[in-house]
């Protein structure tokens, strides 16, 4: 074995080209590969600082099979799998959200919130010890109780100043004078983000599952519960969907569609991280198979070259298992060396994708995700170098060992030109429809993401600060005629002194529901008057609700009408501003103005609204990001003035994301109401970019796996190519030996390059086409990305046919039968 590996190291010193061109090959792939297991394992075994984490589990309801949301399961529900499911030492519900923390020295605050009952902490170990004070007790939930409240240590440095005395001291949150009673250590978001936490209590109000499917209500909740010893999560599942099964049968309009899933901690809350893990492994297992290609013609060539070598040493009596095994172990030194580099700068790409999402994951990111490398991506490493040196090494090294000997000895060949001429081409073959199908796909989704990430919103967005606000104090909570009222005059007040803070900085004023590129997609289903429903299905229309002046200021010149104003009051004509989409699809070829439609209220018992007159049109604003549903959204808007909302979107346009702007922007609302907190502060620009969720990173990593792509086909097509036109030259000297000339033979050459790339392009194009069809929104960039992908593949292969060529014909043919 000692004398193998130290002939093996013998043979890649002597051959240093081969070797590092090997090396830069695989490192490409398996680095890749296993950057795609440490993103894998930086979401599904994360740093869960609990004692036992496999033993908590997510409860979450599904819907047809399929995962939901979080916050998913039924109050109701809950209670009952609780009685029916022996697997879970306990099951208990929890609450997420937002609260306003004030009465302190600076201006309000908003803070994530967890509402958790008092037996959770047990669970949660030593990671939930009180730094100061004590943890929340049962005593907190029950009915009566005295407020109190528990914070991160985060939040007590960031937002108290390390107050020393502050377990026992009252804040205000979200209006009601809390007592803290403790402080828990800072790396604890627990269940997710939440560096606040109040006690639970059940949800308020009758309850009742309603009449339609429905998740996300105030009578929907998270779940946690924990595994007795012994118990795992698939008992688990199989016990809730059997209760799931029975309120199923007993309530059919509410659960008829429902489930249950038992998932990892570490999956709690992201059910569209499966789609990351499949996009990734996909592009890694398509790259490495495309490196393994381009491995494996490099060491067949290399085997060529050692024909007699191995003659030799099998006519000294070397068995053929030998030489195998020989070869394979310079492969697997190669492959290895190769995962050390890809673990090396795997582990600098992961770090830096920390970074990137840390930027823009805005404090959604949960606390136990930490993009790194980690020992089980080391390991994929090392499994997937083995894989690839058998992948690579073993067909190479079989066939090298299979010699003709007297063949070999005699004239240095070996007489393998038949069937080494079938594989080169097999290899030319799998070469091309894998390059086509990667370069398409990865050049396809850099193209996406850089269509949202540069897409205008037909809105300004330099220049413009931006900000949320939601009332979360009582007085402004509910739908009663008081609240509905004393949001009214709120908003009517924030408008007021918005607008002449926005006057003194010599800037506008925008108000609305939604604020353009990134906001929140909210529809409502609307019947057009005249418009006849089948079966009550209802066309949908983008819904929001703006301040008088509002297109003017985010300077959006309106097609036809006019804005709000002063006169559109809450006891005037109901009015609304539609975009060209909404027109265009209820009244084609018509002129919209003065045409009115409804909002169709309720669930179960729809009913029909107060008909809305259109007094004005505007061109598309892109409301949410840049996707499909986002472009092609049929909008209307109607003033704040008649339809007060629960939240607010607010842009200065004309001023800087600077401290003063905020300032401003602060002090006006403190002027307001002094218990309020604004939210989501962020110029308008970097708002769209958070918004995306970290597509810009996405954009980068599908730009890097196209610019690797390009250079393994470059260089793979040019090798597989040249190396199949090189095993002809002997072919090529018999036909000119026989009268062919140069023109005939670099013509049947080239056509029989044109034939095995017919063959091979189109398979590849059309799985990178199936691959993003969905996301593009016009076929011009996928006819585009086809031609331009076939363009750049076929001269490669013309190219990697006529060069080789041109040499072989420049030989002599008595040069040419004697080649190797």
């Amino acid at each position: 074995m000692l004398d193998d590996l130290r002939h093996t190291w013998q043979s890649l010193l002597r051959h240093p080209g081969h070797a590092l061109l090997s090396l830069l090959t695989l490192s490409c792939g398996l680095g890749f590969a296993i950057y795609a297991a440490g993103v894998y394992f930086s979401f599904t075994a994360g740093d869960l600082p609990f004692p036992e984490p496999e033993r908590l589990v997510a409860i979450e309801a599904s819907r047809d099979g399929e995962r939901s949301q979080a916050k998913s399961v039924h109050y109701l529900d809950l209670l009952e799998y609780q009685r029916q499911t022996p697997s879970l030492e306990g099951l208990l519900p929890l609450q997420t959200g937002i609260a306003t923390l004030g009465g302190h020295k600076q201006y309000p605050a908003n803070f994530q919130v967890a509402h958790i009952p008092a037996e959770i902490w047990p669970w949660l170990g030593a990671a939930a010890r009180p730094q100061l004070g004590r943890a929340l007790q049962a005593s907190d939930s029950q009915p009566g109780a005295a407020p109190v409240a528990v914070i991160g240590a985060e939040l007590w440095r960031r937002f108290l100043g390390a107050d020393p005395s502050i377990v026992g001291s009252r804040l205000k949150i979200n209006g009601v004078d809390t007592e803290i009673v403790g402080v828990l250590p800072g790396a604890l978001r627990f269940p997710m983000t939440q560096e606040l936490w109040l006690p639970f209590r059940p949800p308020a109000g009758p309850l009742t599952r309603g009449q339609s499917y429905s998740m996300g209500t105030p009578q929907h909740v998270l779940a946690l519960g924990r595994l007795k010893p012994g118990a795992s999560r698939e008992q688990a599942t199989n016990e809730l969907n059997l209760s799931a099964q029975r309120l199923a049968q007993d309530f059919p309009a509410s659960n008829r569609r429902v489930g249950a899933l038992a998932l990892p901690y570490a999956a709690w809350g992201m059910p569209d991280v499966e789609m990351i893990y499949l996009g990734l492994a996909g592009a890694g297992a398509l790259l490495l198979a495309l490196v393994c290609l381009n491995t494996a013609n490099l060491l067949l060539a290399r085997a060529n070259e050692r024909r007699q070598e191995l003659a030799v040493r099998a006519a000294l009596g070397a068995p053929r298992g030998r030489l195998v095994m020989q070869m394979l172990i310079e492969t697997w030194l190669l492959c290895l060396v190769a995962a050390a580099l890809g673990v090396f700068f795997s582990a600098w790409a992961l770090e830096a994708t920390q970074q990137a999402v840390a930027a823009t994951a805005d404090g959604r990111l949960p606390f136990w995700i930490h993009f790194a490398m980690r020992p089980q991506a080391a390991l994929v490493g090392l499994g997937l170098s083995l894989l690839t040196a058998l992948a690579t090494g073993l067909l190479p090294a079989w066939r090298a060992s299979a010699v003709d000997l007297n063949a070999v000895l005699r004239d240095g060949r070996g007489g393998q030109g038949r069937a080494s001429g079938r594989f080169a081409r097999a290899l030319v073959w799998l070469q091309i429809a894998l390059s086509s199908l990667l370069l398409l796909a990865s050049g396809l989704q850099t193209y996406v993401v850089h269509q949202r990430l540069t897409a205008g919103t037909g809105a300004r967005m330099e220049g413009v600060l931006t900000a949320r606000l939601t009332p979360r104090q009582a007085e402004y909570a509910g739908n009663s005629d008081a609240a509905r009222a004393a949001r009214e005059g709120l908003w009517n007040r924030l408008e007021a002194r918005l607008a002449e803070a926005a006057a003194s900085a010599g800037a506008r004023l925008a108000l609305s529901t939604s604020l353009p590129g990134g906001g929140m997609i909210d529809t409502d289903e609307i019947l057009p008057e005249g418009m006849t429903v089948q079966e009550n299905h209802y066309p949908l229309g983008g819904n929001y609700r703006i301040n008088a002046g509002f297109f003017q200021a985010m300077e959006v010149k309106l097609l036809a009408g006019r804005e709000f104003g002063p006169q559109d009051r809450v006891d005037s004509l109901k009015v609304a501003v539609v975009n060209q989409n909404f027109a265009q699809q209820h009244w084609p070829g018509q002129d919209p103005l003065g045409k009115r439609f409804a909002i169709v209220e309720g669930d179960a018992q729809k009913r029909i609204g107060a008909w809305i007159t259109v007094v004005g049109v505007t061109p598309h604003v892109l409301q949410g990001i840049g996707r499909e549903r986002g472009l092609r959204a049929a909008n209307f808007y109607l003033p704040i003035s008649q339809h007060a909302p629960g939240d607010m979107g607010i842009a200065l346009v004309g001023v800087p994301d600077n401290t003063a702007s905020r300032e401003l922007l602060a002090r006006a609302v403190a002027q307001t109401d002094p218990g309020l907190a604004l939210e989501q502060v962020f110029s308008a620009e970097e708002r769209q970019r958070i918004a995306h969720g970290g597509e810009d990173v996405m954009a980068a990593m599908s730009l890097i796996l196209g610019l690797l792509t390009l250079g393994l086909a470059s260089s793979g097509i040019y090798g597989v190519t040249s190396r199949a036109v090189q095993l002809r030259s002997q072919e090529i000297g018999v036909r000119r030996a026989v009268g062919a000339n140069d023109a005939q033979l670099m013509r049947m050459l080239l056509g029989q390059a044109l034939r095995l790339l017919a063959l091979a392009l189109p398979l590849g194009l059309l799985g990178g086409a199936l691959a993003l069809a969905g996301e593009l929104g016009s076929s011009l960039p996928l006819g585009l990305g086809v031609t331009a992908v076939a363009l750049l593949i076929t001269g490669l292969v013309l190219f990697s046919t006529w060069l080789p060529a041109r040499r072989a014909l420049r030989q002599s043919p008595t040069a040419a039968l004697n080649s190797p």
